[in-house]
């Protein structure tokens, strides 16, 4: 606490408006000094928010690498269960068709936000250029809508499941699915090749600003695909 202390006696106003002076200039030197120790203190936290997020982005990005070969053979897996079920759909007797083995599988990814939440909840985002700030938004703004797609598959996965246990079909000579039967998992097989694309966007935007920002330029790339 800044404490004023006044002389007990003035000899003159000359002699007071020189302490009135030299109270001044103490008062302003104590606000400068007060300010310079909380910009200080402001650009630290910034600074230490900058290399948390750096390395938790690094980290995300080795994990969003990761995935992508899996979603591949996943998407790929997907696509001939929809291949197949169409085929029976339009030819129930075909055998070749009604023999062909089919496989659900559902997996996720794990990211960390914990810098990011950190940097939110102790203000360090507003002592940051409005451009870094907006940046970092973008990364997880990506991430966080990836990790709400997931659960898209999941329902589908579960859906399909659901179906076949219905339908009591084995893939086996002894389990046969009619065309209705085909057409309601081809309807289910289809949503989940929708909701696995919009997956492999996201994913793939994720990666880019990830790799982008680790690079020090500007994101790129034509997030867009169109299902055959």
């Amino acid at each position: 606490m800044l404490e004023v202390h006044l002389p007990h006696k003035l000899h003159g106003f000359g002699e007071f408006l020189l302490h009135l002076f030299t109270i001044t200039v103490g008062l302003l030197i104590a606000v400068q000094i007060e300010s310079f120790v909380e910009w200080r203190h402001h650009l630290h936290l910034a600074e230490k928010a900058r290399e948390e997020l750096r390395v938790e982005i690094q980290h995300n990005l080795g994990e969003l690498k990761a995935a992508q070969p899996g979603l591949k053979a996943w998407r790929e897996q997907v696509d001939a269960n929809f291949d197949v079920v169409r085929r029976i759909q339009e030819n129930p007797n075909d055998p070749k068709a009604q023999r062909s083995a089919m496989s659900v599988n559902y997996s996720s990814i794990t990211l960390s936000d914990t810098a990011w939440r950190t940097a939110q909840l102790t203000g360090a985002l507003a002592y940051m250029p409005y451009e870094e700030a907006e940046q970092y938004s973008s990364i997880y703004q990506a991430q966080a809508t990836l990790l709400a797609l997931q659960s898209k598959p999941a329902e589908d996965a579960a859906g399909i499941i659901g179906l076949t246990a219905r339908f009591n079909f084995h893939s086996s000579s002894s389990s046969r699915l009619t065309a209705e039967q085909a057409g309601a998992l081809a309807e289910r097989f289809d949503q989940m090749r929708v909701h696995l694309m919009n997956g492999n966007l996201v994913l793939r935007e994720s990666v880019e600003l990830n790799q982008a920002f680790l690079e020090n330029r500007k994101p790129g790339g034509d997030f867009t695909e169109t299902l055959k």
